[in-house]
């Protein structure tokens, strides 16, 4: 049977299967601002900065990019700075989306939207996203659209999760084999083995794309991703962002550590994610 409708405010549209609600916020490109699981909210705010809060689609770039500039076809194209000093996590995240998609059922819930890649990237395209949630599993899928060109891209997603969740301190996990060291400016210089310990602001490449959060007694997230990358930031004590990603930071240029991805016409450049949770009994 149809959800009825929601009492939200115009632009947000909500979803839910089960005890699982998310709140795609249309107007904050197609971000989500609520992700609640058996009553427990699992993401944070940071600040009100669009880079500071929800989970938000980082696109047709992600994270930081040398010199703020792509290699465009007239040359070097610069990137407007949006956050700090940096042009940061593309174009998208905070322009208003339009949603070409919406099911409302008890066992299957779905928004999908598209949004231009705007004239500050040098080649025309768009991005389209994709929130589908099943019971206790969201499947997200963000894809570069091109009509002509082969143009470069980094996708991926930037989840704020709470810190604490419940009466649990979040802990994560992941299989990586390799971290990118920052250098100059805070970009990759230079592929190195894990530290042991953080906490970090850093690329981790992890060749199987899975990573585990866990609120010991509360809930587990099982993310698997089809990139080979993921971002986690750490540092603040009340958030933890795992971020999958289908390239590294400043993923726009081959690197020593990567080589880049291209979107063409009629072959987009895809990320698709799985987000699984699971509740963990006390004392797991």
């Amino acid at each position: 049977m149809p959800l009825p409708p929601d009492e939200l405010p115009a632009g947000q549209v909500r979803l839910q299967v089960g005890d699982v609600s998310i709140v795609v916020d249309c107007a904050l490109g197609g971000r989500a601002v609520s992700w609640c699981v058996g009553g427990h909210e699992l993401l944070h705010r940071y600040g009100d900065d669009p880079v500071e809060h929800g989970m938000y689609p980082m696109a047709p770039w992600a994270g930081r990019v040398r010199d703020n500039s792509v290699l465009g076809p007239q040359g070097p194209q610069p990137l407007p700075v949006t956050y700090g000093a940096w042009a940061l996590h593309g174009t998208v995240l905070d322009q208003h989306v339009d949603v070409t998609h919406v099911i409302h059922a008890s066992d299957r819930a779905e928004v999908r939207t598209v949004v231009s890649t705007g004239s500050s990237w040098p080649w025309p395209g768009r991005i389209e996203t994709s929130w589908l949630l099943e019971p206790r599993r969201l499947t997200t899928r963000l894809a570069l659209v091109v009509e002509r060109d082969r143009v470069p891209g980094v996708l991926g997603w930037h989840p704020w999760f709470r810190r604490r969740v419940g009466n649990a301190d979040g802990m994560w996990a992941m299989n990586a084999d390799a971290m990118l060291l920052r250098g100059d400016g805070a970009l990759p210089s230079l592929l190195t083995e894990v530290p042991e310990a953080g906490p970090f602001d850093d690329a981790f490449r992890v060749p199987d794309g899975r990573a585990t959060i866990q609120w010991p007694g509360v809930i587990a997230l099982d993310i698997v991703s089809d990139g080979s990358w993921f971002v986690v930031f750490d540092e603040r004590p009340e958030a933890i962002c795992i971020e999958p990603q289908s390239g590294p930071p400043d993923g726009l240029a081959d690197r020593p550590w990567h080589d880049v991805a291209y979107a063409r016409p009629g072959d987009p450049l895809v990320l698709m994610t799985t987000w699984a949770m699971r509740d963990l009994p006390e004392g797991r």
